[in-house]
């Protein structure tokens, strides 16, 4: 994982510093945001190699954020993590061009395991990780 570029979108700021922390420590570039509109532009996000999102943010939700992005950026990996989803969450998320969805609570090994997923899939397309919700 180390060198690749991580955009972090969480309004939590203790868990976006733990994931950035932690995300660091296996040699990511990462930089964090605390919402969709202190993130900026979808354009500038496709220039990450994934892009993490809360759903639930202030204002624009993490959905629509990375629906953005996916239109802005073929290449960009993009992982919507989410307490509130519910058993349909996971293919709604793959049908909108999102890569992955998480739900929390999600620990540090299961973003890291999504993560070499994602970046092992060099091959293209949207191969959105699945996901049981009890």
């Amino acid at each position: 994982m180390a060198g690749i570029r991580i955009a972090i979108v969480e309004d939590d700021a203790l868990l976006r510093e733990s994931f950035g922390l932690f995300l660091r420590a296996k040699g990511c570039r990462v930089e964090m945001f605390g919402s969709a509109e202190e993130a900026g532009d979808a354009r500038k996000l496709g220039g990450f190699d994934v892009v993490i999102s809360n759903f639930l943010l202030r204002g624009e939700n993490g959905y629509s954020l990375l629906r953005r992005v996916h239109a802005a950026s073929k290449t960009v990996k993009t992982v919507l993590v989410s307490a509130h989803g519910n058993k349909g969450f996971p293919e709604e998320t793959r049908r909108a061009g999102i890569d992955a969805y998480l739900p929390k609570p999600l620990s540090t090994e299961e973003l890291e395991s999504a993560l070499q997923r994602l970046i092992g899939n060099v091959g293209g397309g949207n191969q959105a990780i699945p996901v049981e919700i009890a």
